[in-house]
């Protein structure tokens, strides 16, 4: 059972989302939060091009936007604890300096799960698919992630929940991990499999279902006869479920995971899903 939760804070529509998951899923398990916000120096201070002399304009600018950082990271920890403190959920914040994955890194290890929004990255940068953070998090971190979108649509119902399942190791430990965790209890599962071959596919997502069945709660297995792309078929069976959560894995060997890191289907689903996903590898 989930005892503490790692929450991200860097003010983004995303991190928002990730503050409100974070707080449902305390009230649920009990798990008290910590909410983390990181000043990204590497990325305040790094070299920059400059004209002849400039070096001091740099120097004061960097000063300026340190400061200005400190002030935002203090005004997002105060937000959290009183986000936190109306919710009724036992909460900590922590605001460091440094770069955000070594600082998540070191804060995760005392943690159950890491929270957070899909173009967290600390700096404001928001042109991206996926926030640099995230990816680099998914592929070393070794805690569970639920990423969280920047929109959730209001049809989306967090009791309802599809679990991909691709017969490999990384999609058989996500699933897993999130019934040891307690975040299946009293939720509605579909788990979603996707092969060719119709019979496989149907035999793959009832050995699925079958764990959730074995720690009592009711799941639903979803064999879907396709040759398409997989990610697709995901979004879709998740979309027409009305799903709150997805669960897959982070990369897997085959099927609708690929071997590659944050290869085209895994970022398709990570990057299209408009519920929160919680991944582990």
């Amino acid at each position: 059972m989930m005892k503490s939760i790692v929450v991200t804070l860097d003010g983004s529509k995303s991190s928002e989302n990730a503050c409100s998951l974070a707080l449902e899923i305390a009230g649920r398990t009990g798990a008290a939060l910590v909410g983390l916000g990181v000043l990204d120096v590497p990325w305040v201070t790094a070299p920059r091009a400059t004209p002849i002399g400039g070096g001091s304009y740099q120097t004061h600018r960097n000063q300026e936007l340190l400061a200005k950082g400190r002030e935002s990271l203090r005004q997002r920890i105060d937000a959290f604890h009183v986000r936190c403190d109306a919710a009724g959920v036992s909460c900590g914040a922590i605001g460091a300096e440094g770069d955000p994955v070594e600082q998540i890194d070191q804060e995760a290890d005392r943690h159950d799960m890491i929270v957070i929004g899909r173009d967290t990255n600390f700096h404001g940068d928001q042109d991206h698919d996926i926030g640099e953070t995230v990816e680099r998090l998914i592929h070393d971190n070794p805690r569970p992630l639920m990423i969280a979108p920047a929109e959730i649509p209001p049809t989306a119902d967090p009791n309802i929940v599809v679990v991909t399942f691709d017969g490999s190791v990384t999609a058989s430990r996500a699933m897993h991990m999130f019934l040891l965790l307690g975040l299946a209890d009293g939720r509605e599962i579909h788990v979603v499999s996707v092969n060719a071959d119709g019979a496989k596919a149907t035999a793959m997502a009832e050995r699925g279902a079958a764990l959730f069945r074995n720690h009592g709660v009711k799941a639903e297995a979803n064999g879907v006869k396709s040759t398409g792309d997989p990610g697709a078929t995901i979004l879709g069976a998740a979309n027409a479920a009305r799903a709150g959560r997805l669960v897959m894995g982070a990369f897997g060997h085959d099927g609708l995971l690929r071997r590659t890191f944050l290869g085209s289907t895994t970022k398709r689903l990570l990057r299209e899903a408009t519920m929160p996903v919680f991944v582990h590898h």
